[in-house]
């Protein structure tokens, strides 16, 4: 006599899906552990090499810091165009006993706004003919004051204008005390430096 076959009772519904929903979670388990056992094992050797977390750079931090506010010029950024005339408009000849005056223009070539030093002690004057030095701002006994200003961007900015008496400078001064300077046709240039920044050369004549 054969034994007795028993046929098992499938499970129910409920039954099926808690059984799903445990599997699910099981695999949930895997899939976490393994991440965070990979993410171990990456920290500690990260913290073994010397890797740090991203911090903004010294040079970003303080580019945010100013952001928006004028800072000292570049040299490079800056244009200093000489001018002798009569005080208003730009001459190349002056009739006898006049005496030219001379100034200069700054602009700030840069995309921004800066600071810049354009007092009289940072401005340097020459007046040359041929190879020879005829006037030079540094004989001269007051040298004047720093001046620290904001020079807008694009912007071009003339200085109040200067007279030269048509004389030569010395260790003795500047002034219209020392030596007249020759005329009758004589040709002259010259050339403002302003806080290191060179200007271009003018040439002028003396009648």
């Amino acid at each position: 006599m054969s034994a007795p076959r028993f046929n098992p009772k499938p499970p129910s519904k409920a039954q099926f899906w808690a059984r799903r929903i445990i599997a699910l979670i099981v695999v949930g388990l895997v899939v976490w552990l393994v991440v965070w056992v990979i993410s171990a094992v990456l920290g500690f050797f990260g913290g073994l090499f010397g890797s740090k977390p991203a911090n903004p750079s010294s040079s970003q931090t303080s580019h945010s810091a100013s952001s928006g506010k004028p800072t000292t010029c570049l040299p490079a950024g800056i244009q200093v165009q000489t001018v002798i005339g009569d005080g208003s408009q730009p001459l190349t000849t002056f009739a006898a006993g006049v005496n030219p005056k001379h100034w200069f223009t700054i602009t700030n070539t840069s995309s921004k706004d800066c600071y810049f030093n354009v007092g009289a002690i940072a401005q340097h004057v020459v007046i040359t003919s041929g190879a020879e030095t005829i006037w030079d701002s540094a004989n001269c006994k007051d040298q004047g004051k720093n001046m620290r200003i904001l020079l807008k961007a694009g912007v071009a900015l003339n200085s109040s204008p200067a007279t030269w008496p048509r004389v030569h400078s010395s260790a003795t001064g500047c002034d219209s005390t020392q030596t007249p300077a020759t005329g009758g046709g004589a040709s002259y240039h010259i050339q403002y430096t302003v806080n290191g920044v060179k200007g271009n050369d003018v040439q002028f004549i003396l009648n």
